[in-house]
């Protein structure tokens, strides 16, 4: 059962921030909401990140990674908003649970086609699933079962018991795979076993110098205690990259054909 709840409260106003890469000249102005909804039996808030002109480019739905909640999605959210794309950020409610979580992307997408949010009802084919780390995985899932979906995008993805890798080979959607340098905490570079699954990948890049924590949103000190530090404005470079993949999706302007994933 799917059930949109009455927002919990609402964020106007304009968010200034710089993105960089093929995004439009100028920020577009944009407004946040956190509201509730009610995805695969469980009661989650939800941060909407809505530019005005609310049908520009289309939908991302964002996954955060474990033990994070939709709040490190943030900074992403802002980017996209500012790029045009209405961005959507549950909190999903038990990460670990791959298939769970996959659940509550495939509900998203089905409540966001009937229209939600103060959104119009929104093909599939203007939406894409953004997941970092352990939420790439619940992304992956559901995107293998919506034919017809804009885009995947895995942001430095973590594949613990081949999951996704599995998943990733059943898609037919364009998918986009985004690394960091290996750690403990993307399991040494284990989402590169996603990216060569995948057999519609379009783009896998491993982002040098980019360490786990620069895939969410803000991260803390905590994370880059674990996971390593990296060069300042490593996240900006991040976040642009994810940006363009999500425009090139849903303008239609990637490149379906398989590609060979990077080293």
């Amino acid at each position: 059962m799917i059930k949109l709840i009455r927002p919990a409260s609402v964020i106007a106003g304009l968010l200034c921030a710089v993105v960089v890469g093929a995004q439009p000249a100028l920020p577009v102005p944009f407004s946040v909401a956190t509201e509730r909804a009610e995805l695969a039996g469980t009661e989650v808030k939800v941060d909407v990140y809505r530019p005005y002109d609310a049908e520009g480019e289309g939908v991302a739905v964002l996954a955060h990674g474990f033990s994070r909640d939709r709040t490190h999605d943030r900074d992403l959210g802002r980017d996209l908003a500012q790029a045009g794309i209405v961005a959507i950020a549950p909190d999903l409610p038990n990460v670990v649970d791959y298939w769970g979580s996959g659940d509550v992307m495939l509900d998203m997408v089905r409540l966001l086609e009937r229209g939600a949010f103060g959104l119009p009802p929104t093909p599939r084919a203007r939406i894409v699933l953004i997941g970092t780390s352990a939420g790439a995985v619940g992304t992956v899932i559901a995107a293998s079962k919506l034919p017809g979906l804009g885009g995947w995008i895995g942001l430095d993805p973590v594949d613990r018991w081949g999951v996704a890798a599995r998943a990733a080979a059943k898609l037919t959607t364009p998918a986009v795979v985004l690394l960091g340098d290996a750690s403990v905490c993307n399991l040494f570079g284990s989402g590169r076993s996603i990216a060569q699954a995948a057999s519609t990948l379009v783009r896998s890049e491993r982002i040098r110098g980019a360490s786990h924590c620069d895939f969410e949103g803000p991260t803390d000190n905590f994370c880059r205690t674990v996971c390593g530090k990296s060069p300042r404005g490593m996240d900006r470079i991040v976040r642009s990259e994810t940006v363009i993949a999500a425009l090139d999706m849903l303008r239609g302007s990637a490149d379906d054909s398989p590609a060979p994933a990077s080293p």
